[in-house]
């Protein structure tokens, strides 16, 4: 199925593309609104959206308007995946065809870093 999703459902421009990643990103910014800094601290900026964590580690999400992907980099789990665009499913999707859903691994990860609720942003 990713492979599918890489070829055969790419955004019509890069303009969709962004706007498809602005929203995405803004609804985690908006989860991050009334959760203390000293718990987590979220910021996006230049198409990047970063969330620094007391221990110092970083979960950084970064627009790759060149391949039209989304990129998650976990880098104290020295983790990192790309996901691509699922139109008809609306979410994003690992390119490896293990079926990580961006949002739910996301929100797993933020839960189980600051032990806060984030079911608010789905997924």
């Amino acid at each position: 199925m990713a492979e599918n999703i890489k070829q055969d459902q790419k955004f019509a421009n890069e303009a969709e593309y962004r706007a498809c990643v602005q929203r995405f990103l803004k609804r985690i910014e908006l989860a991050f609104e009334d959760v203390d800094p000293d718990v987590a601290e979220c910021e996006q900026q230049f198409g990047a959206l970063s969330i620094r964590f007391p221990s110092g580690a970083r979960c950084i999400l970064s627009a790759q308007p060149s391949v039209q992907q989304l990129w998650l980099a976990l880098a104290a789990k020295g983790i990192a995946f790309h996901f691509n665009y699922d139109h008809a499913g609306q979410r994003w999707v690992d390119d490896k065809g293990k079926n990580i859903e961006l949002m739910s691994y996301l929100r797993s990860y933020l839960e189980e870093t600051t032990g806060l609720d984030f079911s608010a942003i789905g997924g």
